[in-house]
């Protein structure tokens, strides 16, 4: 399937990357077919990032089909998930592609649309917060030896703890929720990269860096539960 040549949003490339695969005779594909078929169709998009032409980028993938965003292909119905990391083309999203095929705008619902414009306002603009974590030595060689930090001192040198009064745990979920709200803006923007929203020059950050940013966060609270699992710290206090 060949649609005509005209700006598409990522999710609708992922239909359309859905929709290629259904008709190649893949009535059922795994998150990293589909990844593959996205690639395939916008490289600059979906490529890894300094190797796009060459590798596809899973996370960045995933970002649009995970989650609770309106736009999502998943949550419009256009694929459906049958099992762990499995998809299908559902019958909605056949003939949703196909008017994007025949360059007929798709319609989504006015409650997602309202929801989608207001959902970055929910952060006023998360980049210098996120610059300033992104930035840490901790996460950087997190992302070199997925075994560090090994001690809860450096765990709490990342979080800037001694810069707040907030409890490690209300800190690591404040940090937590500016990523996702800077995420969100990204894909509402369908921007690749987070700027400073005021305009002034600023070092972009790329949405992989959020995602992993992210992983980093999850890796923190399973290594040091005791501090950072808001379960492990209620039962800790009793």
């Amino acid at each position: 399937m060949v649609a005509p040549e005209r700006k598409l949003t990522a999710s609708q490339v992922i239909l359309l990357a859905a929709a290629d695969l259904a008709e190649a005779g893949n009535q059922e594909f795994s998150e990293w077919d589909l990844t593959v078929a996205a690639w395939t169709r916008d490289r600059f998009r979906f490529g890894l990032r300094g190797f796009a032409q060459t590798y596809p980028d899973h996370k960045r993938v995933m970002m649009e089909i995970m989650g609770q965003k309106s736009h999502s292909p998943v949550q419009q119905k256009f694929i459906e998930k049958i099992r762990p990391n499995y998809y299908r083309l559902t019958e909605l999203g056949q003939t949703a592609a196909q008017r994007l095929l025949h360059g007929e705008p798709l319609k989504p619902e006015p409650v997602n649309r309202t929801k989608a414009v207001e959902k970055p306002a929910v952060v006023k603009d998360p980049y210098d917060v996120i610059k300033a974590f992104i930035s840490r030595t901790e996460f950087r060689r997190w992302q070199d030896n997925p075994a560090e930090p090994r001690d809860w001192t450096g765990a709490a040198r990342f979080l800037a703890l001694s810069e707040t009064e907030l409890e490690p745990v209300d800190r690591l979920t404040e940090v937590r929720d500016a990523v996702k709200a800077a995420m969100d803006w990204c894909n509402d923007q369908e921007a690749v990269y987070l700027t400073r929203r005021s305009g002034t020059s600023s070092n972009p950050i790329h949405v992989r860096d959020l995602a992993e940013l992210l992983d980093f966060l999850q890796a923190l609270v399973y290594r040091f539960p005791e501090y950072l699992d808001r379960t492990s710290v209620k039962f800790r206090r009793r």
